[in-house]
């Protein structure tokens, strides 16, 4: 690991520990913060470490102070998956037990979703109750990323199903777990049936079938003639009020997305402790009545004690006021920043409240209580002239934002802009973790950056090069021409392709196996790359990888280019 520059010293020496076994240092850290547990940097919390290296006491000790025992960031696989591909036993088997004390769902070992899912997604209510009947377990099975057949008929508004299962017994509180989910293992963690309901998350895995579409879109073109831009609603009205019904959670977030001014305020009556609480996915009241434009039930929660800086989902510093902000609520924005609301707060991938801001008004008013935009920001709103401004007069303002102003100028095609910086005498930094990806996603500009001085073993804070990145898939085996016009780039550049990153413990090869990538793999194989190295660890050579994960086609490759293991 490398120490990026911004990361606050608690936080990386409680990685530290946890990645070194240090036992001592970590019951320190915990003792004096136990929310440590739990930050880590760039989604990659402390417990990741301890389970990567298989320290049993570590990972058994962050989860007594709070740990999650499945979320993994960026990882691709839960914790526990993690730790059973590397053959911590007892690290698995401490993770499980903490989740089921939980009452997570536990995923399904495949990809594949069975049909009960598939059928409560789609609405199937007569396939739903035929599988049922037969199999009354299949009520609360969990699927590929952790959800229940309710969360998947929630999902897809599905009502007749919701209340078919929910009669059949279905756990109406069950949480969805950290499974496979997404190809970037950021799938929704912590949610039950309500939250969907209200906010939405994890997308449809089924397209419903054509009418179905065509009758949604006339219903939307119904309701918007003639009318005003209607404020913010919660996804699904209806099912939320139905869940409530049969005994979802009523809690103050639900409420205050609902508009139950009456509700909150019994709530806070009858225990004001309430105020402080977040629902298990992390969403806070004050932010969700903001959202949906509940002014009077944010009011009364600001009145009660509701702090806008409490940290919340996505939000480490609050999220109420970049919410009011986008919307233009000037007079929402002025009471939050009374109250104490962070103007640089920022919300993940979406930047603070001064760059959220709807109007130069409101942006004004924000700058005026500390508020500021980086380079990175500047970029984004068109202020190239500010851009080069900043930067000439604080060169190291070019490494701040997502991965530094240049992963915004290459994913914005401002080629101009890169000429001017580069005039300018700004460069790629030889560490870049947040958006390392941006710098390669225009072919053409990576090249200027290549020839302009990056190093082109560029990698992120686990060592994870570009020629890593370039290797990346979705797992379907599809061939990928600008990534492979990438990693050309890079190993004509000097590159290493035997470069090892410290996660994945894996060559460029081993990603390109790992991500079925037969068209990198056979590459990289032209290109000199080794298919074992000699300290390589048995489960991170590249045909471990294509076996593990089922790339039939990658493994006999390698097999044929000698790989062992």
């Amino acid at each position: 690991m490398i120490k990026p520059p911004d990361i606050e010293d608690d936080n990386w020496e409680i990685i530290v520990a946890a990645a070194t076994g240090d036992a001592p240092t970590l019951r320190r850290l915990l003792n004096g913060d136990p929310a440590l547990s739990r930050r880590g940097y760039f989604y990659t919390p402390p417990i990741h470490f301890a389970v990567r290296e298989g320290h049993a006491e570590i990972v058994q000790m962050l989860l007594d102070a709070g740990a999650d025992p499945e979320w993994n960031g960026y990882y691709g696989d839960s914790l526990i998956g993690m730790a059973s591909e590397r053959g911590h036993d007892a690290v698995v088997a401490t993770l499980e037990r903490a989740r089921d004390r939980q009452g997570r769902t536990a995923p399904a070992e495949t990809r594949q979703d069975h049909p009960i899912h598939l059928a409560a997604e789609t609405g199937d209510l007569r396939r739903v109750r035929e599988l049922l009947d037969a199999d009354p377990h299949l009520v609360n099975r969990g699927d590929r990323a952790g959800g229940t057949p309710l969360h998947r008929a929630v999902i897809g508004r599905a009502r007749s199903v919701v209340k078919l299962l929910l009669e059949r017994g279905a756990d109406i509180h069950a949480i969805d777990g950290s499974g496979l989910g997404a190809p970037d293992g950021l799938s929704p963690h912590n949610i039950q049936a309500i939250d969907l309901a209200v906010w939405g998350g994890r997308g449809r895995s089924v397209r419903p079938p054509r009418w179905q579409r065509l009758l949604a879109r006339l219903r939307c073109w119904i309701k918007s003639r003639g009318r005003r831009k209607q404020p913010t609603m919660p996804c699904d009205v209806k099912t939320a009020r139905l869940l409530l019904a049969y005994g979802a959670n009523h809690d103050l977030a639900v409420a205050a997305a609902l508009g139950d001014f009456v509700r909150v305020k019994a709530t806070l009556d009858e225990d004001p402790s309430q105020i402080r609480e977040a629902r298990p996915n992390g969403r806070r009241p004050l932010t969700t009545a903001v959202e949906f434009g509940h002014e009077s039930i944010a009011r009364l929660l600001l009145e009660r004690g509701a702090n806008p800086a409490w940290p919340e989902l996505n939000a480490d510093k609050g999220g109420a006021l970049h919410t009011a902000a986008r919307a233009g609520n000037r007079a929402m924005v002025e009471l939050l920043l009374s109250r104490g609301a962070d103007p640089n707060g920022h919300i993940d991938s979406a930047g603070n409240a001064v760059c959220a801001a709807k109007t130069s008004e409101i942006r004004a008013l924000l700058e005026a209580h500390g508020g500021s935009l980086d380079p990175y920001d500047l970029v984004w709103k068109d202020e190239d002239d500010e851009v080069i401004r900043r930067v000439t007069a604080d060169p190291k303002s070019a490494e701040l934002g997502c991965g530094g102003v240049f992963t915004a100028v290459v994913t914005r095609g401002k080629r101009d802009l890169l000429k001017r910086l580069l005039d300018a005498g700004i460069r790629v930094p030889p560490l870049v973790t947040g958006c390392q990806s941006y710098l390669m996603e225009q072919p053409d500009m990576f090249r200027t950056l290549l020839e302009n001085g990056m190093n082109p073993d560029t990698c992120n804070w686990q060592m994870q090069t570009m020629l890593h990145l370039c290797c990346r898939g979705d797992g379907s085996g599809r061939p990928d021409k600008a990534s492979l016009k990438c990693a050309a780039l890079l190993l004509d550049a000097g590159a290493n392709i035997l470069a090892r990153d410290d996660d994945y413990g894996s060559t460029p090869l081993g990603w390109a196996a790992k991500h079925n990538r037969p068209d990198m793999v056979d590459f990289l194989l032209a290109r000199g790359a080794k298919t074992n190295l000699p300290d390589d660890k048995p489960w991170a050579t590249p045909l471990a990888w294509a076996k593990r994960r089922g790339h039939t086609q990658v493994a006999e490759k390698l097999v044929r280019a000698g790989a062992k293991g």
